[in-house]
């Protein structure tokens, strides 16, 4: 039975999209938000799902245009060279061990509102959780989608429960007044809500696994949707409910939530509920990024030994190195005591970084009037970028390295060239010159 080449139909493609872009961010930045910028952080919210539409649209006509395991590296190569399309592969991976072990940490708060274990226990949960991810993915996409699909799914109609249960308890004071922090705070709140739209990019890579290439922009629409709706929703409950702010856990805002809604009991459920999301986004990253990898290393971008993948189509020696970076990065997270907020600007600025070029790839190489839908964000990623500040030098940093190793690979690569024309050379002389003994010239 086949894990790769064509696995992956409509209702698969939506379950990764909304897994992709949901996970995380769904479970932390709404009380986040609402800490920030009070009631008016619901503008910030419905500001970024309008985003979302023309984003991901953006990124499903890339694929489309030409389906790719590069996914929007390829593209950005396309528009500007094979060298800026290192740079975003490599910006993008760059945030791969630290974004892996944020979810991982966020996983293991929501797990350690169950067991009341501390930070050792999140670090061991949350790494559990990431090697389940990596193991589905080596078994192959097929079952990685199929995984994908039944937990989005289980997961979306739990917290549709949830959410729709305390929308019936809103408090209509607890939207006054509407903008205490005044108007500055909810652009504040707007990029820090940036972390909860990320996603769409990370399945570009799987293009070519669709089994209808029309798939793949049906899948993105729907799964816009069904983002938007979860998002504001949950952004109207945790403000109308008032779950958040320190004193009732505003890194959780679920727990708080359902048990104010349900009861007591109902926060064991939205504990493993939060634990279980987190899976959504690392295993659709995962699949999304140990084909990058392989596309990078075959473009001479990346090792050229990475590139390597069995018949049955899984990128094993990419996933091998990937999943030790992100173990190397768990390590250090956890010996510094390093935690979420101390990660979160590098992955972040990465991702902004990546979007720029995408966005700008997508201006050059679209027709309108998606066109104008990826001007109108490459406009808006360009504004969040300018608060990444000190950050930039991280950014620079990386694509000097990706600059400089697609340098060195070109610069091995012209010997290699110059036998290839010598041979190439060499092979039609001695074809001309047999065609013309046999015509007696």
């Amino acid at each position: 039975m086949p894990t790769g080449k064509h696995a992956l139909g409509l209702w698969q493609g939506v379950a990764l999209y909304v897994g992709a872009v949901l996970g995380t961010g769904m479970l932390v930045l709404p009380s986040v938000a609402a800490e920030t910028a009070g009631p008016a952080s619901l503008l910030a919210w419905l500001v970024l799902v309008a985003l979302s539409f023309p984003m991901a649209l953006t990124y499903a006509a890339l694929s489309r245009e030409r389906p790719d395991a590069a996914g929007f590296s390829g593209a950005i190569e396309r528009a500007f060279g094979p060298r800026w399309g290192a740079v975003a592969g490599w910006l993008f991976l760059a945030q791969a061990p630290t974004g892996t072990v944020i979810a991982a940490l966020i996983a293991g708060e929501y797990a350690a509102s169950l067991t009341g274990g501390g930070r050792e226990v999140r670090f061991a949960l949350g790494a559990g959780l990431v090697a389940l991810a990596y193991a589905l993915n080596l078994a192959g996409l097929r079952v990685s989608a199929r995984a994908q699909l039944l937990s989005v799914a289980a997961i979306t109609a739990g917290m549709l429960l949830i959410v729709t249960r305390a929308l019936g308890r809103l408090d209509l004071t607890a939207f006054s007044p509407f903008a205490p922090n005044g108007a500055a705070a909810i652009g504040l709140a707007a990029v820090q809500l940036f972390w909860a739209f990320v996603g769409w990019e990370a399945i570009t890579p799987l293009a070519a696994d669709f089994r209808n290439p029309k798939d793949i922009s049906r899948a993105s629409l729907l799964a816009a949707v069904v983002v938007g709706v979860l998002y504001v929703s949950l952004a109207l409950a945790t403000v109308g409910t008032r779950a958040y702010g320190p004193a009732l856990g505003a890194e959780i805002p679920l727990v708080p939530m359902a048990a104010g809604t349900f009861g007591p009991a109902a926060a064991l459920v939205a504990g493993v509920s939060g634990f279980a999301l987190s899976f959504a986004p690392v295993n659709a990253y995962t699949a999304g990024m140990g084909r990058l990898i392989t596309a990078l290393a075959r473009r001479r971008q990346l090792p050229g030994w990475l590139g390597i993948m069995p018949a049955s189509g899984t990128p094993r020696r990419a996933l091998g190195v990937l999943g030790t970076l992100c173990a190397i990065a768990a390590a250090t997270a956890y010996v510094a005591g390093w935690g979420i907020t101390d990660l979160l600007p590098l992955s972040t600025s990465s991702f902004i970084a990546t979007y720029v070029l995408s966005m700008a790839a997508a201006v050059r190489l679209l027709r309108p009037p998606l066109r104008y839908a990826a001007a109108a964000s490459l406009a808006a990623c360009t504004l969040v970028l300018v608060f990444v500040g000190p950050l930039l030098v991280w950014i620079a940093g990386i694509a000097a390295c990706a600059l400089a190793y697609s340098g060195v690979r070109s610069w091995k690569s012209v010997p290699e060239r110059r036998v290839l024309v010598r041979s190439t050379v060499y092979a039609d002389e001695i074809k001309i010159g047999g065609i013309a003994e046999e015509e007696g010239l």
